[in-house]
């Protein structure tokens, strides 16, 4: 893997992805890799069964962004209280099916718009990504 070592939490223009355990994908981290976007996959520092609001919590203190396939996440009260605590900002891919090529065309294709509404938006914030690519902002009860 090209990313051996952890990623600084943000460059000036490149915010690191953190990508949750069921958005990671060995072609997804090639598609990253090709793409020069800096990422943290989740088995690099969390077991595979870590219970997201464990490592939602451990995000926060790296200003990572996060990339996930979870469309419930923000339904489970455990799971969006840790993550409007933290004051995390995650990205969903909203769309079902998506092959490991689908979601890493998609992830690079919404990464400047990703990297926008990072800047603009004050976390915490849930952001869903469409097939096109399309980045909207999601609804959080804080």
């Amino acid at each position: 893997m090209a990313n051996a070592a952890l990623p600084a939490a943000t460059t000036v223009q490149q915010p690191v992805l953190f990508i949750d355990r069921c958005a990671w994908s060995g072609k997804l981290g090639a598609a990253l890799d090709t793409a020069g976007i800096p990422y943290v996959p989740h088995n690099r520092l969390f077991q595979h069964d870590t219970p997201d609001e464990v490592w939602l919590a451990a995000v926060k203190n790296n200003g990572w962004l996060i990339l996930t396939r979870d469309q419930r996440i923000r339904y489970r009260i455990n799971e969006h209280r840790a993550l409007v605590e933290a004051k995390l900002m995650m990205f969903v891919l909203s769309q079902g099916g998506l092959t490991a090529e689908e979601t890493g065309r998609i992830v690079c294709a919404a990464y400047t718009e990703i990297v926008r509404q990072s800047h603009i938006t004050q976390p915490p914030a849930l952001f869903s990504i469409t097939r096109s690519g399309e980045v909207s902002r999601r609804k959080l009860s804080t």
